[in-house]
Parts: structure tokens; C-alpha cells; sequence
């Protein structure tokens, strides 16, 4: 079922209220324009009119939701390159990367309603944003600004939502093992160094993979391997 708003707040709140209400699996909330989207720690997501792939779905598969955010950037990962041969990559735990520069983000939020729990996927990809505004990040690209040209929006949601139909067809086992081998191989700046900020202390070290639980595994100057639960990946 799919919900269109020229304008709305938030997709993600939009689909949480229909959650609560009941609504079906694969519930989809799709905006043209959100004036108070949010990406992870309560951060704003810019998206002027038109200029992006707005949506939230909902999800009630019993799997860990980490697994449900890898299968929307997955899917969003392969639906780019099948459009515009563009390889982007996941920084992670939830950013679409083009080179070092930021093109979307999903944010997961998870909802109880009777005792069941309901995931909620949001994403945000830079379709056709100027990256060069003002009130852009310079971190920021888009779609439109890597390929210098406007890209439709219509074909790369039907191509992310055919990609994310697959994973999602998968039966569980197959679904944890084909996602987690996936997001190893997509993973931003895999065997590079990067630096970790987990909230008390900024790790450095080789981002060298994914742990099953979803972690980033880092090989630190010692040479022993460890895992950052939660935390930013920081760009230079």
C-alpha cells in the first residue's frame, strides 16, 4: 500500500502513525518534500522540493532490525548503479556514500503495538539536490551533481523497491547470510583507515568488515580486531 504526500513532515512519523493503526506489511509512505526530516541523533535532513527520494516502509518481518536497514541500503546501492552506473557504497552504519561525499541515509526506528514491533525504514537519497546551495552540506552530492545531468525519480524507486522485493523474498537464513556478504562487500572505505567517534573516545583503524551482529570491525594499531557497536564513522 502506498501513501503520497506532496508535503509532510516527516515520512517516518507518518508511517510509525500507521503502524500504530495496523496498517500492513510493506506499508509505504512516499513524499515529495519533508519540512522536518531527521536522520540519525536528531539531525536534520535538507531536501528542498522535488529534489529527492523521500520514503518510509513499513516492516514486520521478525528479523533484527539492523538486517532490515542493511536490505534498504542495499537495495538502494544496487538500484543506483543499475540506473546511472554510479558505485556508491554504505558508510557505516546507514549513510550512501559516492566517493566521500554523502548522497542519502536510512534511518530505522522500531514501534510496539500490542506487543508486536514494527520497523520502520526511512530513506533519503540525493537525487537531484544542488549540492553547490547554501544551505547544503559540503559534504553533500547528489545523483543529478555526479552524473551532471537531472535523473528521474519514478525509475529509481521502482528499481530500489523491485531490489528490496528480492531481499526481502529471501527466507531468513539466506536473507541474514546474502545481506551480511553483501554490506562487507558495499562497505565505505573497507581495509582503508577511517576514525571512529563511539561517543566517549575517537578510534582510529582499518574499517575491515561487519560483524554478524551488525557492528563495524576495526583492526587498530596493535593489529587486534574491534568492534564498535554504535558510533560515527568520520569524514576528513
Amino acid at each position: 500500500m502506498l501513501h503520497y504526500h506532496r508535503a509532510t513532515a516527516s515520512t517516518n512519523d507518518d508511517a510509525a502513525s500507521l503502524a500504530r493503526a495496523g496498517c500492513p506489511e510493506r506499508t509505504i509512505v512516499l513524499a515529495n518534500e519533508q519540512t522536518a526530516g531527521r536522520g540519525r541523533l536528531g539531525r536534520s535532513w535538507v531536501a528542498p522540493p522535488g529534489s529527492s527520494l523521500l520514503m518510509s516502509i513499513v516492516l514486520r518481518r521478525q528479523a533484527p532490525s539492523v538486517y532490515l536497514t542493511a536490505a534498504c541500503a542495499v537495495a538502494a546501492t544496487e538500484a543506483i548503479a543499475r540506473q546511472t552506473g554510479i558505485a556508491s557504497r554504505i558508510k557505516w552504519p546507514n549513510d550512501l556514500m559516492i566517493g566521500d561525499r554523502k548522497a542519502g541515509g536510512v534511518l530505522t526506528e522500531v514501534i510496539a503495538r500490542n506487543g508486536n514491533l514494527a520497523t520502520i525504514v526511512g530513506l533519503g537519497l540525493n537525487v537531484n539536490l544542488n549540492a553547490g546551495a547554501d544551505n547544503v552540506p559540503d559534504t553533500a552530492t547528489s545523483l543529478s551533481a555526479e552524473l551532471g545531468r537531472p535523473v528521474a525519480r519514478e525509475p529509481m524507486l521502482y528499481a530500489m523497491l523491485e531490489r528490496l522485493d528480492v531481499l526481502l523474498g529471501l527466507p531468513d537464513p539466506v536473507f541474514i547470510r546474502h545481506l551480511h556478504a553483501r554490506w562487507q562487500t558495499l562497505l565505505w572505505r573497507r581495509q582503508q583507515q577511517v576514525r571512529v567517534d563511539d561517543g566517549r573516545v575517537v578510534l582510529t583503524g582499518a574499517a575491515v568488515g561487519v560483524s554478524r551482529s551488525g557492528a563495524l570491525r576495526l583492526r587498530i594499531a596493535d593489529g587486534s580486531i574491534c568492534e564498535v557497536v554504535v558510533g560515527d564513522v568520520l569524514i576528513e
